[in-house]
C-alpha cells in the first residue's frame, strides 16, 4: 500500500467510526473532503473501494451488530460521499487538462500553418496561388474549430469575383451559396460574427438542403482585412461538431484572418502591381 493510499484509509476509518457513532451531516462532510483530497493525491477508485471495504469489515467485526445490512448502509453513506466528490473533482480535472491540451495542439497547428504562408515560395505571380493559401487557410480552420464546413473568400485585383476556397464533406457549392448570402452581415459587423444560423431568411433556397439535412445550425465568421483597413474578404465556419462555437474558436478564426491577410498582401496579390 502506498503512503497517499495508506494516509487516506487512515482518515477514512476515522471518519467512518464518527459517523457509526454519531450519523450526520458533519461527518459526510468530512468524507466529501476526504474524497477531493484523494484526486490530489493521485488515488483511484479502485483505490478508494479497497480502503472503503477494509475498513467496513473491520467494522463489521467490532460491532457485531445484530443489524449488519444496517451498519453496511450507514457506512456505505461515507463512501458514497467520498466518491461523488471524487468523480466530480476528477471529471472536471480531466475536462480541464483535455481544454488545455487541445488549446496547445490548436496554438501549435496555428504555428505551423502561419510558418507556411509566412514562406516565401507563396509570393508568386501564378493566379492560383490565392487559391491554394485560402484552399489550406479553410482546411485547417475547419479542423482546428471543429467545424463541419468552411468558406473562405478574398477579393483580388482585377477579378470581378471574389476567390473562395471551400472545405466540407459535400455540398460545397450550398456552402459556398450560403457564406455568399451572409458576406455582408461579415462585412457589416466588422468584427467576429455568428450566432444561429435558422433565422436568417436572407440565406435563400440554398440552404434549404442543407437545413433539411440539420447541417445548417450556428456560423462564426471573420473579416480578412488589409493592415491599412481595407476589406479584403472574410473566413466563415458552419456547424461546430462539439455542440456550438465558443471563444477559443472565436480567437482561432480572428488569428486565422489576420494570416491569412498577410499571406494576401505578401503574395502582392491584392492591390499590389507587378511588373510585366
Amino acid at each position: 500500500m502506498t503512503a497517499a493510499l495508506d494516509g487516506f484509509r487512515a482518515a477514512y476509518a476515522l471518519v467512518v467510526q464518527r459517523h457509526v457513532a454519531e450519523p450526520g451531516e458533519v461527518t459526510l462532510r468530512e468524507a466529501y473532503e476526504l474524497g477531493r483530497d484523494a484526486v490530489g493525491q493521485d488515488l483511484s477508485v479502485l483505490d478508494l473501494a479497497a480502503a472503503h471495504h477494509e475498513v467496513l469489515a473491520g467494522v463489521l467485526r467490532t460491532h457485531r451488530s445484530d443489524d449488519a445490512a444496517a451498519l453496511s448502509r450507514t457506512v456505505g453513506d461515507v463512501f458514497r460521499e467520498s466518491l461523488s466528490a471524487f468523480e466530480m473533482v476528477r471529471r472536471g480535472f480531466q475536462e480541464t487538462r483535455d481544454t488545455v491540451l487541445l488549446q496547445r495542439r490548436q496554438a501549435d497547428m496555428v504555428r505551423q500553418l502561419s510558418s507556411f504562408l509566412a514562406d516565401a515560395s507563396l509570393a508568386l505571380d501564378a493566379g492560383d496561388s490565392v487559391g491554394e493559401v485560402l484552399r489550406l487557410v479553410a482546411e485547417q480552420a475547419r479542423e482546428l474549430v471543429g467545424a463541419g464546413a468552411c468558406v473562405v473568400a478574398v477579393q483580388t485585383e482585377g477579378r470581378a469575383e471574389p476567390v473562395r476556397a471551400v472545405s466540407a464533406d459535400d455540398e460545397e457549392g450550398a456552402w459556398t451559396a450560403v457564406a455568399t448570402a451572409l458576406e455582408g452581415e461579415v462585412a457589416a459587423a466588422g468584427d467576429v460574427a455568428g450566432g444561429a444560423v435558422a433565422d436568417r431568411a436572407a440565406l435563400g433556397d440554398e440552404a434549404a438542403a442543407l437545413r433539411r439535412a440539420g447541417s445548417l445550425r450556428d456560423w462564426l465568421a471573420a473579416p480578412i482585412t488589409a493592415l491599412d483597413g481595407r476589406p479584403l474578404g472574410s473566413i466563415q465556419l458552419f456547424d461546430n461538431r462539439g455542440g456550438a462555437f465558443g471563444e477559443v474558436d472565436e480567437a482561432v478564426v480572428v488569428h486565422l484572418a489576420q494570416m491569412a491577410a498577410a499571406a494576401v498582401e505578401r503574395a502582392g496579390l491584392y492591390g499590389a502591381s507587378r511588373p510585366g
